[in-house]
């Protein structure tokens, strides 16, 4: 009863903040041809109401203007940024193509080196045996280590 109200099993980490949505640009293309199609409609109505709603659609619009907020109800615009949309998604996916490329050219040199690299080991350790000198150096010492 000291005014202290604690609710049990859910936990609110965000602090009733809203999380910004993705916003669907085919969808908002969507929409905004709709609200076009609606605003010639009513310049086409003569009754008051229609003159009315259109009025009223105006102000709004002037408002969120002026308020700086974001336009999304031009579908020139919204095709537009779903062209620069995809042409991004085009260049990434070229240059990730060319990193990959790179990266499977890069091994396959690793590769061959490590190749060459063994072939000149088992070459050299074919040259030494057949001259009679052990392959191992240091073994006589490491038995003597032992036994101390």
């Amino acid at each position: 009863s000291s005014g202290i109200n604690a609710e049990y099993g859910e936990v609110d980490l965000q602090d009733n903040k809203k999380m910004k949505k993705k916003k669907n640009l085919t969808k908002m293309l969507d929409g905004a041809k709709k609200k076009k199609k609606e605003l010639s409609a009513l310049q086409k109505a003569t009754d008051p109401t229609s003159v009315d709603q259109l009025q009223s659609k105006a102000w709004k619009k002037a408002i969120s203007m002026a308020k700086g907020e974001k336009q999304t109800d031009n579908p020139d615009l919204i095709v537009k940024s779903i062209k620069r949309k995809e042409q991004a998604k085009k260049k990434s996916a070229k240059e990730w193509s060319a990193r990959v490329g790179g990266q499977k050219k890069l091994q396959k040199e690793k590769q061959k080196k490590r190749q060459a690299n063994i072939e000149n080991r088992i070459k050299g350790k074919s040259k030494s045996s057949v001259g009679g000198k052990s392959s191992k150096k240091g073994t006589k010492s490491a038995g003597k280590n032992k036994a101390k």
